[in-house]
């Protein structure tokens, strides 16, 4: 399974699901891909709330004589996110996704100097990459003092 992770600055939420918005997004998303990069995302996301993604809500009505309430229905129907607002992020579960983060890191920096040139570290290397993507992402959507980093959104798509 990939992910990607993204920061959405406003999020249109409806009960268990979210309108996609791309232009909500803060920056380009990043890709999670790297399978033991994966495992560790995986563990993390537990504490995150999972709902489904539509492109856009579609408001029918009914005929009837009564006036009645508009009914909401999904248009779009494609995915499922991950969502958790900033401010309600799980600490320790964060903290624990560093640590195994940074043991990771520690073990490809390990593989990557024993044979440095060889395509057995691709893999690492790689891995390596996606960490310091996922750090830098993390350190600047969680750390923020800005208000608007704190009011959004941690959103992981699937895909």
């Amino acid at each position: 399974m990939k992910y990607t992770l993204n920061f959405s600055l406003k999020l249109e939420k409806h009960d268990s699901y979210i309108v996609y918005n791309p232009e909500a997004f803060a920056e380009t998303p990043i890709s999670i891909s790297v399978p033991d990069v994966v495992k560790i995302f995986e563990n993390f996301i537990k504490t995150f709330e999972t709902v489904s993604i539509t492109e856009q809500p579609a408001n029918n009505t009914r005929p009837s004589e009564e006036k009645t309430k508009d009914t909401t229905a999904l248009t779009g129907l494609s995915a499922t996110a991950y969502i958790c607002q900033v401010q309600q992020l799980n600490k320790t579960a964060l903290t624990k996704f560093c640590t195994e983060l940074t043991e990771y890191l520690q073990k490809c920096c390990s593989e990557i100097s024993k044979s440095f040139l060889s395509e057995e570290v691709n893999v690492s290397i790689s891995g390596l990459r996606e960490v310091i993507e996922v750090r830098n992402y993390l350190a600047t959507f969680t750390k923020s003092e800005r208000k608007a980093y704190q009011n959004g959104y941690l959103y992981i798509m699937v895909i």
